[in-house]
């Protein structure tokens, strides 16, 4: 608090800004803004927490625990937005500014009739090379318990496992600490709390997942531990806390900074743009969204034509426009081969690159060194449910139908946001072995991937003898994409030309020629 500035202005201010049409039905935040301006003036700032804050302007009963409920934090990324809000109109008359710092619940006081120096720093960092992603802080805490040092223990092996898990995923940048204040040092994007307890046999890990700009709550969740855990345990607990966090086609951190990084009025950073515009297509999979990752990828590399991270970006778009059949990339073999064999001698211990590189190789034929590389991937980085979906898949489309979709059932069975188009290979599994009633429950599920579901439902329905159903899923494909019936040939550039999508490919052929005759 400045001590240049009067109480009674400070008093003044508060309640402008209560009666202030940013705040006027508020009343949550009223409460809470009122009582940290008060708390603060009595000298007693220092001491606020989340938990007397719940307690005494939140009407929290007094065993309010903010290990089980983020609520103070959520409010407080609230309040420090309308607040911001308020004192960015250019007709503002306040003289004094209230504020709620980050990393703390105290107030401060400011004046505003002077107009703030921006120091412009001559030593400012060139463009980052190499596309970056979020920057997560981890934090861990020993919740009460009785078992004190067995706690501390386990706590300090989950947080030493869980970095190095985290750290194996390129697409974020993870940093360890245990105050607040270290989120502001290192510019952290996301927060990961991890607070630990143990009751009697039971471990519970809370784990809550913030926006660090704001305090936004975007993920939490309540996982379970023996005491002593074995490997099997705990590798089953990183991989769906990655699968629910960072991973690519799931992580709710990484669609989460690439919707923010979307949301805000000035331009995406050049060395964010290619990984943010590919989340966007993961998530909304059209054209038009893969046609501006492809581009913003293209001229990433344009200007740094080493960025390992944008090269791994153009050969996943590559294997999505063989996949999808949009024929938007002009030399694929050249493409897609170029940028998987350079991601993978640029960044040679990257899971993600070996991937990408098997798909490339499976591709052009090469099922021995695919299934390789796939191995290579999974070892890299066992957590990554895409790597995870990529090896199975791989095995099935090499020959290995059984062991491939057993790879793919047991990542399904885990708790994470899958995508619906992961029903892609069970769909084609099931179809395969004659059970048409099963696939077309699984085709129902294949929603917003290309021509996909509609294909599904539509070769489903027809070996069901739903023919008025299946011409109409064919008809609304063929409305999206009109050239997918022509392309369908044996040509290695179509997705059909390989041997687990025969007898799909026959069932068109059969449903072209009644739609050819009727």
């Amino acid at each position: 608090m400045s001590t240049d500035i009067d109480k009674e202005r400070i008093i003044a201010e508060l309640d402008a800004l209560l009666a202030s049409p940013c705040f006027r039905s508020r009343k949550v935040i009223k409460r809470f803004l009122h009582y940290v301006v008060h708390e603060t003036l009595a000298g007693r700032g220092d001491t606020l927490n989340q938990q007397n804050i719940a307690i005494h302007a939140l009407g929290k009963p007094a065993d309010f625990s903010p290990a089980y409920n983020p609520l103070v934090r959520i409010e407080a990324g609230r309040l420090r937005t309308l607040l911001k809000t308020h004192y960015a109109k250019a007709d503002n008359p306040s003289s004094v500014m209230i504020t709620i710092p980050k990393g703390a619940y105290q107030a401060a006081f400011a004046l505003r009739n002077s107009s703030p120096q921006i120091a412009i720093s001559t030593d400012a960092p060139l463009t980052p090379q190499i596309t970056e992603g979020p920057r997560v802080l981890l934090r861990y805490q020993v919740l009460e318990t009785s078992q004190t040092t067995h706690a501390a223990a386990l706590c300090h092996k989950l947080r030493n496992d869980l970095l190095l898990v985290l750290n194996r995923f390129r697409n974020i940048r993870v940093v360890a600490g245990d105050a607040q204040d270290r989120a502001k040092l290192h510019q952290t994007d996301y927060t990961l709390n991890c607070d630990l307890q143990i009751t009697g046999t039971d471990v519970e890990l809370f784990l809550v997942l913030v926006h660090a700009l704001n305090d936004e709550l975007v993920w939490a969740d309540t996982l379970h531990l023996t005491t002593q855990p074995s490997q099997h345990e705990l590798d089953k607990l990183w991989t769906q806390i990655a699968a629910n966090t960072v991973a690519v086609h799931s992580g709710k951190m990484l669609y989460h900074w690439a919707q923010y990084q979307q949301s805000m009025t000035t331009p995406v950073a050049a060395h964010y743009t290619a990984l943010v515009d590919y989340l966007a297509f993961l998530h909304d999979i059209t054209r038009e969204n893969f046609h501006k990752a492809l581009m913003s990828c293209q001229q990433r590399l344009q200007h740094f034509p080493h960025d390992s991270k944008a090269l791994v970006i153009l050969a996943r778009l590559c294997g999505y426009d063989h996949v999808l059949q949009y024929h938007l990339i002009v030399d694929l073999e050249t493409t897609w081969t170029h940028a998987a064999r350079t991601a993978l001698k640029l960044d040679p211990d990257n899971a993600e690159a070996h991937s990408i590189f098997a798909h490339n190789r499976y591709f052009l034929g090469d099922n021995a060194l695919c299934r390789c590389e796939l191995e290579t991937a999974r070892q890299l980085n066992p957590f990554d449910t895409s790597v995870g979906y990529l090896y199975g898949f791989g095995l099935y489309m090499t020959g290995d139908h059984e062991a491939g979709i057993q790879a793919i059932r047991e990542l399904m069975a885990l708790p994470f946001p899958q995508p619906n188009w992961y029903y892609v290979l069970p769909f084609l599994h099931t179809f395969n072995k004659g059970n048409y009633q099963a696939a077309l429950v699984l085709a129902e599920r294949i929603q917003y991937f290309g021509y996909w579901g509609e294909l599904a439902r539509s070769v489903s329905c027809f070996r069901l003898g739903q023919t008025a159903h299946s011409l109409r899923e064919l008809q609304e494909l063929l409305r999206h994409n009109s050239q997918l019936l022509d392309s369908a040939n044996t040509d290695n550039r179509s997705i059909f030309s390989h041997e687990a999508l025969k007898k799909v490919l026959d069932t068109l052929g059969e449903i072209k020629k009644l739609m050819t005759s009727a």
